[in-house]
């Protein structure tokens, strides 16, 4: 394993108010301060001639933690809730305190596999993710709202429902504005940005969800970051029973919106058109073949940013 090239493991459990480092069997609790925990890591980790510090991701609290700990120069990986929890169980861990998740994490550092360590996002993907979180969720409220001005009948509530989508428009507007704004003053961002969207049927939107929601993207092999975004095949076999392989899982926020941009590429990319009709030449139902054009288009999309070069039609 290559997380074995590390001679120390920091697991942290991240709450609200304070973190808990479990460092060589020894647990210390430290205050959600950024004067506190660097004044942790300079005197029990830095000192360390090599440290992986290992945490969860928590909706935004880990960040602060993460930030003063690449600062400083130390390792950090920032696991997946679930993969952290399949792996208690699998040590016997029932019980849950602050203390013994620590001390799990930094038992998860030494079991994982190298290719599975997971850097902090950068100050400029951190904003990008919130300014995307926050565009999706006024998204979300004006697809409500319209769906409650198509049934309502009273012409107060009728009113009311307008100026709300009104104002939402507006705000998704100016959001969206930001966004642009945001990967235009960062150089690697735009430059992924304008890459992404050379491929016909990647549009703006995608793009930005790629960017916000799957930074990985360019770091990871083929088979990874299809199963990353969960348009990879899973094989389902038994004995002498074999299932019909589906996909599932992965981030579905970009899922969602791939399908969308797979739809415009089977009818106005020629590759992938040719791809799409291929497929249903050979007897493939529809959606297994669009889903073939989402990770064929996902796959080329990772090649892409890895080799820093445009779509080649």
């Amino acid at each position: 394993m290559a997380s074995k090239a590390y001679e120390n493991y920091c697991g942290i459990d991240v709450s609200k108010e304070w973190l808990d480092f479990s460092l060589e069997n020894n647990v210390f609790r430290v205050k959600q301060d950024k004067l506190q925990i660097k004044k942790f890591i300079r005197k029990y980790l830095q000192a360390k001639a090599s440290v992986l510090c290992v945490l969860e991701s928590t909706g935004g609290y880990e960040h602060l933690v993460s930030g003063c700990l690449v600062e400083a120069g130390i390792s950090v990986h920032v696991a997946h809730p679930n993969k952290v929890v399949a792996f208690a169980k699998a040590k016997g861990r029932l019980a849950k305190t602050d203390r013994i998740d620590a001390k799990i994490l930094a038992e998860y550092g030494e079991f994982i596999q190298g290719h599975e360590l997971r850097s902090p996002s950068s100050k400029a993907q951190l904003a990008l993710q919130e300014l995307s979180s926050r565009l999706a969720q006024l998204k979300m409220s004006r697809h409500q709202e319209g769906c409650r001005l198509g049934i309502v009948k009273t012409p107060k509530i009728r009113r009311s429902l307008e100026i709300m989508l009104k104002a939402l428009d507006k705000q998704i507007c100016e959001l969206e504005e930001a966004i642009l704004d945001a990967i235009k003053q960062d150089e690697l961002l735009k430059k992924q940005f304008d890459i992404l969207q050379s491929m016909k049927g990647v549009g703006k939107t995608l793009a930005l969800v790629i960017l916000a929601d799957l930074p990985e993207i360019g770091a990871l092999n083929k088979k990874q970051i299809a199963a990353l975004v969960g348009v990879a095949p899973i094989t389902k076999q038994s004995g002498n029973w074999h299932g019909a392989a589906t996909t599932k899982y992965g981030r579905a926020t970009v899922r969602k919106v791939l399908y969308m941009a797979a739809l415009v590429a089977s009818r106005y990319n020629e590759k992938m058109r040719q791809f799409y009709e291929r497929l249903i030449a050979n007897g493939k139902p529809k959606k297994v073949a669009l889903v073939a054009v989402m990770r064929k288009m996902i796959v080329t999309l990772n090649a892409m940013i890895c080799n820093e070069v445009c779509y080649q039609p």
